[in-house]
């Protein structure tokens, strides 16, 4: 059950995987849920200007996922130009290679 602190902006989506949740920015992973011994990780996979990539312990999926959805609807703006500057440096080499 989502609760309104669970809210995404749109473009965002939480993904339930075998290994855990990812919560995707359009086709970019932006960060992960995995189990850990006993408890969970959250692990942000952003590395960009202010936001580097980091972890941190857990207990529940609920607090997880509700702490990870805050932390990126508060980044929306920046967490969206990360994933358009990710997948148009995905196409620019291909670019450049035809161009030569």
């Amino acid at each position: 059950m989502k609760t309104s602190a669970h809210v995404l902006p749109d473009r965002f989506t939480w993904l339930r995987t075998d290994a855990g949740h990812d919560l995707y920015v359009d086709d970019t992973l932006i960060a992960e849920i995995r189990p850990v011994n006993a408890g969970l990780m959250l692990r942000v996979c952003v590395d960009m200007g202010d936001i580097a990539p980091f972890e941190m312990a857990v207990r529940c999926e609920e607090r997880a996922i509700g702490w990870a959805t805050q932390w990126a609807r508060q980044r929306a703006g920046l967490l969206c130009r990360y994933a358009d500057r990710r997948r148009t440096a995905g196409v620019a080499p291909a670019g450049l290679a035809l161009a030569s």
